[in-house]
């Protein structure tokens, strides 16, 4: 922890170079944060104090304006909450945010012909981070789409009573979002429609399904491991809902293991509920053993924050503010 004057002395006014300095010596001792991940822990922090989702983000470039120098006022209560999420206790959070306060009534001498050759170094370098971005997230959504045909075709060979045709939808939803989510969905069906069957196009409706409600579960509502498992399920219902009407469509005849089930209990239930019956024990099972891969695959791309606001599952423990298995 970096040490600060005793909470009784009054701070000295420095200059915001000196400030900006000192911060990011912090930064560096913290592990080299980046201002991504700082950014995510202050919104982390202010939702978990009650804060809507909205007004808990602050912007990467918000927090990278606190640590540059050659500044002419600085948000005090921002430093201290970048200070809170670089590991520091409240004390001396409140100590940097007094120092702050400093600072802006002493300004520091300006030279007369400043110099600031990094500006054009910062906007390349940001234009290279985006280049790369977008790669990533073309490569993410090939490599999901692709798992979503791998595993469907695993089941048809080895006639697999589960589906498996949704860990790349759910990977891409917990990594980039859930409409990057849906069209890694709709593609493998559409796909799948080429390559495996014309059946499976219209199934595409379930695949953006799962999408969306994983996409928006894992950020607002999945932040704990049991949460996590709750939200899988409800997936499944949702997804089964959807299937239903369009396995009644192909009168059961959806080209799954679990047509012979509808077909030994509609002369007894009728087609909708004996559709209904054998969809969703196997939907439950599949999206909990999708959502769990997806799961590791998702944070497994954590470190490149492909999506912000990170889901708090997607990060790292440390920065949740709360335990896992919490409930």
């Amino acid at each position: 922890m970096a040490t600060m004057p005793d909470e009784e002395t009054t701070e000295p006014s420095v200059s915001f170079d000196v400030l900006a300095a000192d911060l990011q010596r912090l930064r560096r001792e913290a592990g080299d944060v980046s201002y991504a991940e700082i950014a995510a822990r202050i919104a982390e922090r202010r939702e978990s104090e009650g804060m809507s989702v909205g007004a808990a983000r602050v912007a990467r470039s918000t927090v990278f304006d606190v640590f540059r120098p050659d500044r002419r006022r600085v948000n005090a209560d921002l430093v201290r909450e970048v200070v809170l999420a670089l590991g520091e206790d409240e004390r001396s959070a409140a100590q940097w945010r007094r120092r702050s306060l400093a600072a802006r009534m002493a300004p520091a001498p300006r030279p007369a012909a400043p110099a600031h050759p990094g500006g054009a170094h910062l906007a390349g370098h940001a234009a290279g981070e985006g280049a790369l971005r977008v790669a990533l997230i073309v490569a993410l959504l090939v490599g999901c789409t692709g798992l979503n045909l791998f595993g469907a075709a695993v089941v048809r060979r080895w006639d697999l009573p589960v589906f498996l045709d949704m860990i790349g939808t759910a990977t891409a939803a917990f990594a980039l979002g859930p409409w990057y989510g849906a069209l890694v969905g709709a593609t493998t069906n559409v796909l799948g429609g080429i390559i495996l069957g014309p059946e499976n196009v219209l199934f595409a409706v379930v695949n953006v399904t799962g999408a969306v409600v994983w996409g928006y579960g894992i950020r607002r509502f999945a932040r704990t491991i049991p949460r996590f498992v709750v939200l899988n399920v409800a997936v499944a219902l949702a997804c089964t809902f959807v299937a239903v009407p369009v396995n009644v469509l192909y009168d059961g005849n959806g080209g799954h293991l679990s047509d012979a089930v509808i077909a030994a209990m509609r002369d007894a239930e009728g087609l909708w509920a004996a559709a209904f019956s054998a969809n969703l024990p196997v939907s439950v099972g599949d999206k909990i053993i999708a959502g769990f891969l997806a799961l590791a695959c998702a944070r497994l791309l954590g470190p490149f924050r492909l999506r912000d606001p990170q889901p708090p599952l997607l990060m790292p423990r440390g920065a949740r503010g709360s335990a896992p298995f919490g409930g």
